[in-house]
């Protein structure tokens, strides 16, 4: 078993960890981001993956690099109604947002704000596919937002996690206009190598033992807070294994079987 170690004040400065980094998901993500954003006519995808890929940093990413084309917003568990996300897109303008009494019209107001140079990211988009009470229809909201974005002509990202795939493919007028979805379940190695580049972890070992890590349920965020502890451990003294080793035992993240 490894030795716990007291958190130490840390006096040297690394590359931080949780900074942008350049991994194999988020370069694939980023070529069908691309894609649809680039072609010359108004285009779909989906990003779907496993929880702490890097999903929503590199849709994230992508959104600040275009500024104010890209229109980011989070759908949620339980509000995935197509009434419930036309409220939602309209509360994203403030005191400017619009007001609508029917789904119609709040197509027409939406896409006329968003416009047709412009791309909507959603994130956690299978909260989209719940079923509507009142109308008893299931992924309703889908259905909305492509007529929206067909109205005015916009680019559409649905992002969410592996159930994403099962609500896009039930429906067909969906499925066809998906342009290079990208759909990853797992973390990979290289993916760890690329979090901890630049810094002291840097290392095959380091790369080995934070990629059992990985593969636990919050993948690359399990990486990172590791990470992060292990540079507390160290405090002024230069990270190695054994302070890997114990923020990982301190997390309760041990692999079964050891490391």
């Amino acid at each position: 078993m490894a030795q716990h170690l007291r958190i130490a004040n840390t006096g040297v400065v690394h590359r931080q960890v949780g900074d942008w980094a350049e991994t194999e998901t988020a370069q694939d993500i980023r070529r069908s981001l691309e894609m649809v954003w680039t072609t010359d006519r108004p285009s779909m995808t989906m990003i779907a993956g496993g929880p702490g890929i890097g999903k929503t940093t590199a849709i994230r990413h992508f959104c600040d690099s275009l500024g104010h084309d890209a229109i980011y917003i989070q759908a949620a568990r339980g509000e995935g109604t197509a009434w419930n996300f036309a409220h939602a897109l309209a509360n994203l303008w403030g005191h400017f947002r619009p007001t609508f009494n029917c789904l119609s019209e709040a197509r027409d107001k939406i896409a006329q704000i968003i416009g047709g140079s412009s791309v909507l990211v959603v994130d956690e988009a299978q909260y989209l596919h719940q079923r509507n009470g009142k109308t008893g229809q299931t992924g309703e909201a889908f259905e909305w937002v492509r007529a929206a974005a067909d109205t005015a002509g916009f680019d559409v990202v649905f992002c969410g996690d592996l159930n994403l795939p099962n609500a896009i493919n039930a429906m067909p007028q969906l499925r066809s206009r998906m342009m290079r979805p990208v759909v990853i379940k797992q973390v990979s190695k290289a993916d760890v190598a690329a979090i901890v580049e630049g810094t002291p972890f840097a290392t095959r070992k380091a790369i080995d033992v934070l990629f059992l890590v990985a593969k636990l349920h919050g993948g690359l965020r399990n990486v990172e807070n590791v990470i992060r502890l292990a540079s507390l451990f160290a405090g002024n003294g230069y990270p190695g294994i054994e302070h890997l080793t114990a923020a990982i035992e301190d997390m309760k993240l041990s692999p079964k079987g050891g490391m």
